[in-house]
């Protein structure tokens, strides 16, 4: 019953023929993983690059499954090394994002809008609010960059050693 669960989605997710909209699809369940790691992290405390680091190397872990296995069609764990070091890749120019994010003045313009006003009533280290904007404005560029070294370094092949559901 659980596998069945699991398998629909899966199945369906595999039908599409284009590994990209595909990868695009598994990465909405990514990104809700990594970045609610992310938010984690960062609300007890943590320095952005700490919480981008942890939530890295545990979202690897995951990603590792759920890109390899729906979007490359591949169950093996010989290219995890390839995928931490595109990841680590992925993490660097990430960090550069945040940093630049973090000494310009997009965060306290974008904390000055009237619509964004919610903001002040949650129970969140004020703080912290612009490191989850930066991350916010990064996931496109970065899944684009991920998806483009994966396809490239780690999943250039097409292998045939998935079980299908």
């Amino acid at each position: 019953m659980i596998k069945k669960l699991f398998c629909l989605p899966v199945r369906l997710i595999q039908k599409i023929e284009n590994k990209f909209v595909r990868f695009l699809f598994v990465g909405v369940i990514n990104t809700l993983f990594g970045y609610g790691l992310f938010l984690f992290f960062i609300w007890i405390g943590m320095h952005y690059s700490l919480a981008l680091l942890f939530a890295n190397v545990l979202g690897i872990l995951f990603n590792y499954k759920t890109t390899g296995y729906i979007v490359f069609e591949t169950k093996s764990n010989k290219l995890i090394v390839h995928f931490f070091m595109v990841y680590g890749v992925v993490y660097l120019f990430n960090l550069l994002e945040l940093y630049l994010l973090d000494i310009s003045p997009l965060y306290e313009n974008i904390l000055d809008w009237d619509l964004l006003d919610f903001i002040d009533a949650l129970p969140l280290n004020k703080n912290k609010i612009g490191d989850a904007i930066g991350q916010a404005i990064t996931l496109l560029p970065n899944a684009m960059l991920s998806f483009f070294l994966n396809k490239v370094f780690v999943f250039r092949l097409k292998r045939n050693d998935v079980d299908h559901c």
